[in-house]
């Protein structure tokens, strides 16, 4: 059973982060839209962020079995796949807008 909760605990962490929380040592905090030295990022002044998405199974493992022959991560695959399906949409819709955050409203001085 321990070894199942700790699969399902490391889902979420890097293998670096996990094998780092398996030995009770801590795992550095993560910062969204942190930036990469400028040697790993593929486009300049790109920032990065994280979001998870559910796909099939198939898609999964074909995209890892890119990455490992060809020798990229899985980041790059993916982040190559999405930019293409975006430069589609956009050649034949138009560019897509990217609207501001937001300002999150308190709910006490609302209701």
């Amino acid at each position: 059973m321990a070894k199942k909760e700790f699969k399902n605990a490391a889902k979420g962490l890097n293998l670096q982060d996990a094998l780092l929380e398996s030995t009770g040592q801590a795992v550095p905090q993560k910062r969204e839209g942190k930036q990469l030295p400028s040697s790993q990022a593929t486009t300049p002044d790109t920032s990065w962020d994280r979001f998870t998405v559910v796909c099939s199974c198939e898609i999964i493992e074909k995209i890892k079995a890119i990455a490992r022959k060809e020798s990229f991560t899985i980041r790059e695959v993916v982040e190559k796949y999405l930019g293409d399906g975006i430069r589609a949409y956009e050649s034949k819709y138009g560019e897509v807008v990217i609207k501001a955050n937001k300002v999150k409203k308190n709910i006490e001085e609302v209701l």
